[in-house]
């Protein structure tokens, strides 16, 4: 039995293995969990993970067939949103900042 919480090293390690090669999971009664070789890129995966899963939702309750990116695909879109990370994290620094009062789309 657990309470779902990761408390300790072992359970930690548990967590790392499971995730191997990828940057995401879903913790059964949890959450989730993102991983990336900097804060800022595990913050953007997380938050995109979560418009990513809205979006995928929607469109398999549309039907038809879903095609998913290939492994190669995967790297090189990860590649490519490297330099995509500074304005995002700007923004909901911002954000954070402002303890939430601001919008999430502050002008200028």
């Amino acid at each position: 039995m657990t309470d779902m919480l990761v408390r300790d090293s072992e359970l930690g390690a548990y967590l790392a293995h499971s995730l191997g090669p990828s940057c995401f999971a879903l913790m059964r009664g949890h959450g989730s969990v993102t991983v990336g070789r900097s804060l800022k890129e595990a913050v953007y995966r997380s938050v995109y993970a979560e418009i990513n899963v809205r979006i995928q939702t929607s469109a398999i309750g549309l039907g038809g067939q879903i095609t998913y990116l290939s492994a190669e695909e995967a790297a090189l879109a990860t590649e490519a949103t490297i330099q995509q990370y500074d304005r995002p994290w700007e923004l909901w620094g911002k954000v954070a900042a402002s303890n939430g009062r601001q919008s999430r789309f502050p002008s200028g």
